[in-house]
């Protein structure tokens, strides 16, 4: 079954939880580095989400932006 938002029929897409996920995590406003992480399998997604949500405990007030790389971010 086709996902549907707003009344548009959204493009299948595999699934998160199949691929490795690379990502790191700065501060939007002054492009500070202040978590990173590569997390692959089942669950890899939510591993970032509460990377994300323990960065954003640790540095209140800061807005996050995440961004996603094709390999290993600690190279």
């Amino acid at each position: 079954m086709t996902d549907v938002w707003k009344g548009k029929h959204l493009v299948d897409r595999r699934p998160v939880s199949d691929v490795d996920l690379h990502y790191r995590i700065y501060n939007a406003a002054t492009g500070e580095l202040l978590s990173f992480g590569s997390n692959g399998g089942p669950g890899s997604l939510n591993g970032i989400v509460q990377d994300a949500l323990r960065t954003q405990q640790e540095h209140p007030g800061v807005r996050l932006h995440v961004e996603q790389f094709e390999g290993p971010v600690y190279e």
